[in-house]
Formats: C-alpha cells, structure tokens, sequence
C-alpha cells in the first residue's frame, strides 16, 4: 500500500514538474522571445491617439525618414516645437519638451522596437511596395501608449512574407503613404521608377486604370506576391 501511494506521488511530482516547465517557457516564449505588449515608460507622454486619433496627424509627417531610408527615425525636438512653440507651450506635459528645446539636450526615448544586431528592417522597401504601417506597428492612431504590436522574430516576418495577403494591411491614408498630395503625374513616375522592382518579386497592380484604384486617396488595390526569403535579405 505504501510502495503505491509512493509511486502515486512520483506520478504527480513529475506530472506538476511537466507542467510547470512547459508553462515556463510558453511564458518565456511569450514575455522574453515575441516580447508583444511590452510598453516601456517615456520621457514625456506623447500621445498618438491625440496627434494621429484625434488630430489626423499622418505617420510619415513625423517619421519622415521611413519612406526614403532603412530607418524611421524620432522626430527632433524641433519638429515637435514647430507646434508646440505656441499650441499648449505652458502645460506641464510640455515642460520636459521646453527643457530640451532651451538647452539644445536631446530627449532620450526608449526604444519600444528592437532588431537583433543580426538582422535588418528596411523601412524604405517595405513603404515603397505601399505597405502600411500598421502591419507591423498595429493602429498606432489609436494608441494611448505605444507598445510592441507583433513580434520581432524571424517566424513572423517570414510568415509574412510568405502569405503576404493574410498580414499585409495595404497604404491607409493616416500612414500618408500617396496620401492626397498625390497627382497622376507623380503616381505614374512612381510605377516607372519601382514597377520593374515589384513586378514579380513582390506584387503588381491590378489595372492600369488609376482613377478607380484610389481608396481615400490611397493607389488600391494591390495584388501581393511572396516576399523574398533569401538569407542575405534580412542578415548581415
């Protein structure tokens, strides 16, 4: 009796052990590895549901180095200034901008997005092929804090790249991807320049009608292909 009641025992140790283990690394796998959700604290409290929500305020009018680099950069204390010189300039949320603009320090973000070191985003070719932000960055318009909307691992760019059609959110207009400065001039030196680059690898328009492929000022739609998978694309 006692020999079973031990065995039972050893059952039940091992079988908790199991299951503790496996829970220990799905959470390792969740908070550490895919690290979504993670919302660092700010400096000053931006926020994109005011500017982007509220105001209409499109990615790339701050982020204006995404479209034509490898990288989006922060927007300067100047760029920020350039409103708030006068708009809220006495409102405590405000000080820590005024600080920096007076005394030419810059202000230190925290970087909610990180790439491993052996491996690289290209900002430029991702807006060129008229994906939107939010397929990476999620509705940031609606955003009180910023926070990892996906996963920064190499399973869900590949997946990404291999069913584009399931992850890919085509241009909206708050991105300001082709957004309404854009003229049929401009929209045809665009295809002249990139069709031979997109058309097969990734993607190529559905007509050659442009004005019935706009969606709120958007070029619309897009048929996308797989992206490229070779190694070299995303490592060093």
């Amino acid at each position: 009796m006692a020999d079973s009641k031990s065995v039972k025992n050893t059952i039940y140790f091992w079988l908790l052990w199991i299951i503790i283990t496996i829970a220990g690394f799905y959470l390792l796998y969740d908070y550490v590895i895919k690290n979504t959700g993670f919302m660092p604290a700010q400096p000053i409290q931006f926020s994109h549901k005011v500017h982007s929500g509220d105001f209409g305020m499109k990615c790339l009018s701050c982020h204006t180095s995404a479209e034509n680099s490898a990288y989006s950069e922060i927007p300067t204390t100047y760029s920020c200034m350039v409103c708030h010189i006068a708009l809220k300039n006495t409102s405590d949320l405000i000080k820590p901008l005024n600080e920096s603009f007076d005394s030419l320090k810059p202000i230190i973000w925290n970087r909610v997005y990180r790439v491993p070191d052996f491996a690289k985003f290209n900002h430029k070719v991702h807006i060129n092929s008229l994906i939107d932000c939010s397929t990476c960055h999620g509705e940031v318009e609606k955003m009180e804090k910023v926070y990892q909307f996906r996963p920064i691992t190499m399973s869900w760019c590949i997946d990404c790249h291999r069913y584009p059609e399931k992850y890919a959110i085509p241009a909206r207009d708050i991105s300001g991807i082709f957004s309404a400065d854009i003229n049929l001039d401009s929209l045809n030196l665009y295809k002249k320049k990139y069709y031979s680059i997109i058309n097969p690898p990734y993607g190529m328009w559905l007509s050659d009608v442009y004005e019935s492929e706009y969606l709120k000022n958007i070029v619309y739609p897009r048929v996308y292909s797989r992206g490229n998978e070779n190694c070299s694309v995303c490592h060093h």
